[in-house]
C-alpha cells in the first residue's frame, strides 16, 4: 500500500481470500499519503460505491 500511495494511485480495490472459503472486498481511497477504507462486503454480500465510478459488485459472482 505505502508504494501506491507513493505513486500517487487514487483508489484499489483489495481482495482477501483467507481464511480459506472466505471472501472480503475492500475498496480504499488515497487520503493524503494513506488509505482510507470507504466500502467494504464479505462474501455473500454486495459492494457497491459511487466513486471512483459508480459501480456494483456481488462477492458471488467471484467464487464458486
Amino acid at each position: 500500500m505505502g508504494l501506491y500511495a507513493a505513486a500517487g494511485i487514487g483508489w484499489y480495490l483489495l481482495i482477501e481470500h483467507e481464511p480459506v472459503n472466505s471472501l472480503t472486498l475492500r475498496l480504499n481511497e488515497l487520503d493524503g499519503r494513506h488509505y482510507v477504507e470507504r466500502a467494504m462486503a464479505r462474501q455473500g454480500e454486495i459492494l457497491t460505491s459511487e466513486r471512483p465510478f459508480p459501480f456494483t459488485l456481488d462477492t458471488r459472482s467471484l467464487v464458486r
